[in-house]
């Protein structure tokens, strides 16, 4: 069928797009318009026709309205979808935070503990009627320590679940990945795991906070205490996880022992890939090179796995060796902790046994049913960073947040730290101590001779960030 309207042809067939049923007028013949004109039927539909025409002008006009407003209400939805994360008015809504954490492979056992810190620290805060007057809401994404994974999780919390913050994740290259994606959408993540250097340095951005000891700090402060350990030995040996955080930390300690060694020598570095099962083979190329040290930066299971391995060589005893002999690796290793190694941490309850780290070891046990790590301590303190810079910006705003934590000096599990306001590196400390048994901790070794390094004497100078961000093309 065919109906004519206001100068288109319309027909009227199913399954055809719109834009398919609808011609100009003018591509008729001329012929069959002047015909309408002739004979009082034809004078009919000619004047039905004008005025179908008059009509549907209007309709057209209509239409391309409509049409017009659909395209500008989906541009602002895009850009809505990029722009800042804005509060919603306090007391309706929960501040979400958006917690992304490896739950695969050496990640496995902190990721947990991260996210037992978390919950702790909101149901406190929640239980005191939340954060100017909002609860908090936390939910939970597993990136399975994959980068692609860790990026489209980071997306999906982001423009489905809203989220006001991030925090995570425990790999240092999975980090990078999430730190692309909620940059370009303006969101704020805080981490208190993983720690590359980069996400504060060479790729800074202003929505990354890190209240964790970066790979700068943390091998620097290590270096300078296993010299004083050893403080003769000139050739070295590392071994290091094959991926962002093991090559930056073993890069930063030949820096650091090249600066306090000059004529020092690093003999071997392994690189075994995270979740390695088997180190045989990088256990006996280190011994076949006879340092005079090792410096190592595995962590998790695989250096329960390392530490297992290495004992029936007597690996410990001939080859001082330092590396993340944490809570969760010593619980692990239990009465196959070496002894006499030193180890590096980032605040377990042993390390630093102060009035208000003590008083959440014991919430912590009382609710857990064991002691806090790291990582259960760093994920605590971030959310009440958090809080106190929503409560200092009287916002929960992105970038007056932002703005408020720029500078903020905050009381935290781990003794007072600053957040530096040039690329938001927290000045937070760094430890070190040497295996021991503690009658007070039977069933698992903790450590003595504890160091505690403040973030001040390792945290890289502004003036080295400022060289770096010359090279990388970051402008602040």
């Amino acid at each position: 069928m065919r109906a004519i309207f206001s100068g288109f042809i319309i027909i009227e067939r199913a399954a055809i797009s719109p834009s398919s049923l609808i011609f100009p007028l003018t591509s008729f013949p001329i012929q069959y318009i002047e015909n309408l004109k002739t004979g009082l039927q034809g004078k009919f539909y000619y004047n039905f026709f004008l005025e179908r025409r008059r009509r549907m002008k209007k309709v057209a006009i209509l239409s391309l309205l409509v049409l017009f407003s659909s395209m500008l209400s989906a541009s602002i939805a895009m850009a809505q979808a990029k722009a800042p994360a804005k509060a919603a008015p306090a007391g309706k809504e929960p501040i979400k935070i958006g917690a992304i954490y490896d739950f695969a492979g050496p990640c496995y056992m902190y990721s947990e503990s991260a996210i037992n810190g978390i919950r702790i620290a909101m149901e406190e805060i929640n239980g005191k009627g939340g954060i100017l007057g909002r609860k908090l809401d936390m939910i939970v994404r597993d990136t399975e320590a994959k980068v692609d994974v860790g990026a489209r999780e980071t997306k999906d919390l982001i423009l489905r679940e809203k989220v006001n913050f991030l925090m995570g994740p425990c790999s240092s290259g999975v980090s990078l990945a999430m730190l692309v994606v909620h940059s370009e959408y303006k969101v704020m993540r805080v981490v208190g795991i993983a720690n590359t250097e980069a996400m504060t340095v060479d790729k800074f951005t202003p929505y990354i906070f890190q209240v964790v000891p970066n790979t700068y700090m943390e091998a620097t402060a290590n270096t300078r205490y296993l010299m004083k350990k050893v403080p003769t030995a000139k050739k070295f040996c590392t071994i290091g996880p094959d991926y962002e955080f093991g090559r930056r930390e073993e890069a930063a300690f030949a820096e650091e022992i090249k600066r306090l060694v000059p004529d020092s020598e690093i003999l071997y570095q392994a690189w075994p890939k995270p979740g390695e099962t088997d180190f045989t083979s990088f256990i006996t190329a280190i011994m076949a090179k006879k340092p005079d040290a090792v410096h190592g930066s595995l962590f998790g299971g695989d250096l329960v796995a390392f530490a297992k391995q290495a004992k029936p060589y007597g690996f410990f005893e001939k080859y001082p060796t330092i590396a993340l002999f944490d809570l969760p690796v010593l619980l692990a290793l239990g009465e196959d902790a070496p002894e006499g190694t030193f180890g590096f941490g980032r605040g377990c309850f042993f390390m630093d046994p102060n009035p208000k780290m003590m008083e959440f070891v014991g919430k912590y046990k009382k609710i857990r049913g064991a002691f806090p790590d790291s990582w259960s301590v760093m994920a605590y303190d971030t959310i009440y960073l958090i809080k106190a810079a929503i409560e200092k910006a009287k916002s929960a705003e992105t970038e007056a947040v932002i703005k408020a934590m720029e500078g903020i000096s905050f009381d935290s599990l781990r003794g007072k730290f600053t957040i530096r306001g040039l690329d938001h590196m927290g000045t937070v400390p760094c430890y070190q101590g040497t295996i021991a048994k503690d009658p007070n901790y039977p069933g698992f070794k903790i450590w003595k001779d504890i160091s505690r390094i403040p973030g001040e004497e390792v945290i890289r100078p502004e003036a080295s960030v400022r060289e770096i961000w010359k090279k990388t093309g970051v402008t602040r």
